[in-house]
């Protein structure tokens, strides 16, 4: 593309989510386009940083500090979506109306909104600007040949597999469309047409990114129109800091990092079981904390040292496997340096990728409350079992492909071209 383009990303702090957009928006400014970016005052050094034009939400949205938690998954009731509730839904007109405001001031030719920025997807299809959701995670919605996301499942190509999607599906959209009278009243407010499903605000857009590899997935098929595998973005977190040499270099142990989630999951007492599984292991363990759980205190043995961040680029190359929460940004890195995982998903988009870790025989997949013990097992099957770390590096080769690929920039730019 020679013509410079201009594009609004909306987006919020949702931990990994923010790597991958803001690492598409990188992108796109290195290619000479002009990318504002409406987010929360929390993101803004992150904004400036990839040298976009920083625009800070009003409402809802208005963190300076990203640890405070507005999810609260981890107390989910039955039968409810925290996530979507707080994120996508109620915050939805406020997004929208502050989505309109920019796209009356400035000339947009894309907007590129997170995929729970759904008002933002609302304003630009009231005003015929064209757009783009946004899937930093493999494919969530159910489909031929896919179970709804969020259950941990894997395709099961048989009639029991098909009856069980079938039944999983109503019962997903019935949850799911409880959101929707609210989802309507702004469409309404806008002069759009009503959904009769929630859904239909993904299917609608010009364009569906989702930012994974194809390989790792299981996705639909056929595809729906708009959906495009772009691969992941393997940038680190912002906020992490510089490592340091902790063993001297003669050590040979096996080298194991412990990576949970950088939002509050009420990942403490996990994180207590995995330093116990591990203290009395002959290994080394670098276990990363993250902005949620920078400030407790943990009683340590020799083998085992705690740090706030690291980056992943510094030690996953030294690194023999990984234990982690299985959030998509993790598990892509992990993957990408061809190493194995122990996963304990504690919600979110982490029980299907850690469905799909262990789908693929790169890892074992274990629950969020897994004894000491299990968890000490588990870490040794994946150092001392090479299955594991052969399946990782078969992943590995259409990870590092996909990354450098630049396919979602070149759907963008084909976009705003037509």
């Amino acid at each position: 593309m020679e013509a410079k383009l201009s594009f609004l990303f909306v987006t919020w702090e949702g931990g990994g989510n923010v790597p991958p957009v803001l690492g598409l928006a990188a992108s796109l400014i290195k290619r000479g386009h002009h990318v504002r970016i409406l987010t929360e005052p929390c993101l803004k050094e992150a904004v400036h940083k990839i040298g976009a034009e920083f625009i800070v939400f009003k409402k809802h949205f208005t963190r300076t500090d990203p640890t405070v938690d507005i999810i609260q998954d981890w107390q989910a009731k039955p039968l409810t979506i925290p996530a979507v509730d707080n994120v996508l839904i109620r915050p939805a007109m406020d997004v929208a109306k502050e989505t309109q405001i920019i796209l009356n001031q400035e000339k947009i030719d894309v907007v590129v909104a997170d995929f729970m920025m759904i008002g933002s997807l609302i304003a630009a299809e009231a005003m015929g600007i064209k757009r783009v959701a946004l899937f930093h995670m493999p494919e969530y919605l159910p489909g031929p040949g896919r179970p709804p996301g969020g259950m941990g499942l894997l395709p099961l190509n048989s009639r029991l597999g098909r009856l069980r999607d079938k039944m999983l599906t109503k019962i997903f959209y019935r949850i799911l469309n409880q959101y929707l009278p609210p989802l309507n009243t702004v469409r309404q407010t806008f002069s759009l047409p009503v959904y009769q499903s929630i859904d239909e605000i993904y299917h609608q857009a010009d364009l569906r990114l989702i930012q994974t590899s194809k390989a790792f997935d299981a996705p639909i098929s056929p595809a729906p129109e708009n959906v495009r595998y772009v691969g992941a973005v393997l940038d680190d977190p912002g906020w992490i800091d510089s490592g340091a040499e902790f063993w001297p270099e003669n050590d040979s142990r096996p080298f194991v990092v412990v990576s949970l989630s950088s939002t509050f999951q009420n990942q403490r007492s996990a994180l207590d079981r995995i330093i116990q599984a591990l203290s009395a292991m002959d290994i080394r363990c670098l276990v990363t904390l993250g902005p949620a759980m920078e400030n407790e205190i943990f009683k340590l043995p020799e083998n085992i040292v705690v740090l706030s961040g690291v980056p992943h680029s510094q030690v996953f190359p030294q690194a023999d496997a990984v234990i982690t929460h299985a959030g998509h940004g993790t598990v892509m890195r992990a993957l990408a340096h061809g190493l194995p995982l122990v996963c304990l998903p504690m919600g979110r988009d982490q029980i299907d990728n850690a469905a799909l870790v262990a789908h693929h025989g790169a890892g074992l997949k274990l629950s969020a409350k897994a004894r000491s013990n299990q968890i000490s097992k588990a870490i040794k099957r994946v150092l001392e079992e090479p299955g594991f770390t052969k399946n990782a590096l078969a992943l590995q080769k259409d990870i590092l492909a996909d990354a450098k690929a630049n396919t979602a920039e070149q759907q963008l730019e084909n976009l705003a071209a037509v």
